[in-house]
């Protein structure tokens, strides 16, 4: 059960912040304790806003509510996918399920977690506004509400009535239908390469971009008729979008290291087996050799004379050692990103005669 008693908008973006120093034998308050939960927030907030920008991170579509029977679509109604958003002042904003609106409400709140559909906040009620047809613009803006109410303990003798007090803040929004498109939404976006380089290189000097009037996010321009029915909707003529790196990944080229082929330098020579003390020229033939490839073939036996030709070709001297007892050897070469291959019976020692 969700219980709100206020659903108050974020504070505003402007402002020097403050943040409390705590002392020994200093008496702290709720003040000081909610001050510096408001201090990261706000941090936050001016970062989002001043460093990604605000508007439509991902999701939030707005659409027609079908019927039960996929017949046709509700009267008056609309849904809100899914999606992320940053409003004018910094704060997320997360709508994580889909949300149904009725157009003829004039804005409704809705917390965190509440179930998917249509919702009715007994606090912060919706107002039905008489039906008419025309145009209006489904707006979502950041809203904070109390939720969790406890007991508190009486200040007097104890002999009072205990009360209750909202013992947490709940992040929610509120759904807006607005009779316009907001000048914060107007002018004309980036619209190529070099507009976007010359913003995030600084080529041109510019002024830091001042609080809007209204920091609420504007989804889509929807048409309805006198009867409900809606004709038309547009998400993209009076939306923000704020250009997310989100979807953006890549994968290192180095492709990994293989081995395909080890053979001796000496024509016939093969890998072995070689007595102790034996110098053996050796050819790796593979992919993804770097320069710095570090190569090993066990204990007593030493690499020397590394030559690269190229990324599937290296040469080198396997230098036995006079005490190295008789077996298989593996080959193992590692680049310097960590990326290793390996080759069971690369070279074979046999014991002394």
């Amino acid at each position: 059960m969700y219980a709100t008693t206020s659903c108050a908008t974020a504070p505003a973006c402007d402002g020097t912040l403050e943040r409390p120093r705590y002392f020994a034998r200093q008496l702290v308050t709720p003040t000081e304790l909610n001050l510096e939960a408001e201090y990261f927030l706000d941090r936050l907030r001016r970062h989002n806003r001043m460093l990604h920008g605000w508007g439509t991170v991902c999701g939030t579509q707005v659409c027609r509510v079908p019927n039960d029977d996929g017949s046709a679509a509700q009267p008056w109604k609309v849904k809100i996918k899914p999606g992320y958003l940053i409003d004018g002042y910094g704060n997320e904003i997360a709508i994580d399920v889909e949300r149904i609106v009725d157009l003829r409400s004039t804005s409704v709140t809705v917390p965190c977690g509440a179930p998917a559909g249509e919702v009715s906040d007994p606090w912060c009620s919706d107002v039905m506004m008489t039906p008419q047809g025309g145009t209006v613009w489904v707006a979502v803006c950041h809203k904070e509400c109390l939720v969790r109410p406890v007991r508190t303990q009486p200040t007097g003798c104890g002999c009072d009535d205990t009360s209750c007090e909202y013992s947490r803040y709940q992040d929610a929004y509120e759904v807006h239908l607005l009779d316009s498109c907001p000048p914060s939404h107007s002018g004309t976006p980036v619209q190529s390469a070099q507009q976007l380089f010359e913003t995030l290189l600084g080529a041109k000097l510019s002024d830091c971009p001042p609080c809007p009037d209204d920091p609420c996010v504007v989804l889509a321009a929807v048409d309805v008729d006198g009867s409900g029915t809606v004709t038309r909707i547009d998400n993209c003529s009076c939306r923000r979008m704020v250009i997310s790196f989100a979807p953006v990944w890549g994968r290192c080229t180095s492709g990994g290291i293989k081995i395909g082929k080890v053979q001796g330098q000496a024509a016939g020579q093969g890998i072995g087996p070689f007595t102790p003390g034996t110098t053996v020229g050796v050819i790796v033939e593979g992919q993804g050799f770097s320069g710095d490839s570090a190569v090993s073939l066990g204990a007593s036996v030493t690499v020397q004379d590394i030559k690269r030709d190229s990324s599937t070709e290296m040469q080198f001297q396997a230098v036995i050692a006079d005490d190295a007892a008789p077996g298989d050897r593996t080959l193992t070469i590692t680049n310097s990103d960590c990326s290793t291959a390996s080759f069971a019976r690369a070279l074979t020692v046999r014991a002394a005669d």
